[in-house]
């Protein structure tokens, strides 16, 4: 069903980038902006329906004083900014998925659910070139589809992400590591600014690093602290990690610490051999840890598997198929837009425990709703 939303606000920009994000990500609604009183109060009092009137508060009240009419009305406010009025009120200067998941569970529109707070998901792997990080993007994307507020933070060694969303601010992780231990009081008002938004991915992300010392520099005692830290911002549902392969400690830390993992193999004789060495390596090591990945083969050919299976359980939890057209990518769209590796990710969504909610979700199932190809959008505030 069509949902007509109306925005207001003084700043332009502002007024601007929320309306084409939300046109962006809600294909079904019918989105109008404001910048001046006067022609919002022509607007609602011209006896149309309007679902949701999202706007700054002395703008909206003016607007209403009138006689003028809508459905939900929402207002955008700065901190603990207070009103008499019994209105729906959301943060102004958020990330956007987080503005839009407060819209929607405004508008009584369900999304995707996880106990607990804030999850990290790691999307890991025994041995490279198994197609871990095209796998974790595409688990970004479709869970923000589910209404979820996304982190994508990848941490491998060397991060080519920036051939996909551009070179931005390469010294940002490093940025918010040293003032993680030396500037604690300024980390949050940082990570706002550095933790960007990719319109396609439907996510944040930090951007890559120029070198590989920022994240050489990443010890078990940092790690922990930084995830910590992203944990208590209450600016998401879920960080999905995507690491380097390998057998360290640091690894094996960030595994423990993480409430999902989707551990990535192929139908290859030696990675399954590497894969059972590594947990039989540490398995002495990970008693009474909450340590249960789910298996998933990547890059399926055919209806069964040419070797036998040797980790735990009969078989792969899932199998991701294989998408010949993905050999060559240098666009984040191009990764996102096959409809059969997109159902195989739903299926693993559902075993993560993201329980489906809202039309976005229906919409990937259809294979719809891809977007456009901008790759550099930033949140609002």
């Amino acid at each position: 069903m069509i949902k007509r939303i109306v925005v207001a606000a003084e700043e332009r920009e502002y007024v601007a980038k929320l309306a084409e994000y939300l046109r962006e990500e809600e294909k079904e609604w019918e989105v109008a902006a404001y910048t001046h009183s006067g022609a919002l109060k022509m607007e609602l009092q011209g006896g149309g329906k309007i679902d949701a009137l999202i706007g700054e508060r002395e703008m909206v009240r003016r607007a209403l004083a009138d006689g003028g009419k809508a459905g939900k009305i929402i207002v955008l406010a700065d901190g603990n900014e207070g009103g008499e009025e019994e209105w729906e009120k959301l943060v102004r200067y958020q990330p956007l998925p987080a503005l839009l998941s407060g819209i929607r569970g405004a508008l009584g529109m369900e999304g995707a659910k996880l106990e607990g707070g804030c999850q990290v998901w790691t999307v890991f792997s025994a041995s490279g070139g198994v197609g871990k990080t095209t796998a974790a993007l595409n688990l970004v994307r479709q869970a923000g589809e589910r209404g979820l507020r996304v982190l994508y933070l990848n941490l491998e060694e060397l991060n080519a992400t920036s051939l996909l969303f551009g070179s931005g601010e390469p010294d940002a992780l490093s940025s918010l590591l040293y003032a993680l231990q030396a500037h604690p009081e300024q980390w949050d008002e940082l990570s706002r600014r550095l933790c960007r938004h990719q319109s396609q991915l439907r996510a944040d992300y930090i951007d890559a690093p120029e070198h590989p010392g920022e994240r050489l520099a990443l010890v078990p005692e940092i790690t922990a602290d930084l995830l910590d830290r992203l944990r208590q911002a209450n600016r998401y549902d879920v960080i999905v990690v995507d690491p380097d392969s390998g057998a360290g400690e640091w690894h094996l830390s960030l595994l423990r610490r993480s409430d999902r993992i989707v551990w990535l193999t192929l139908d290859d004789a030696q990675g399954l051999l590497k894969a059972e060495k590594l947990l039989r390596y540490w398995e002495p090591r990970l008693e009474g840890a909450a340590f249960h990945p789910t298996f998933v083969m990547n890059r399926a050919v055919g209806a069964r598997p040419v070797n036998r299976w040797t980790l735990p359980g009969t078989e792969p939890a899932l199998t991701l198929p294989y998408i010949p057209q993905w050999k060559a990518v240098d666009q984040p769209g191009r990764l996102l837009s096959s409809p059969a590796y997109s159902g195989a990710v739903e299926r693993l969504l559902d075993i993560l425990g993201a329980g489906t909610g809202g039309s976005s979700a229906e919409r990937r199932r259809r294979g719809e709703g891809h977007g456009g190809q901008r790759t550099h959008d930033r949140g609002v505030g």
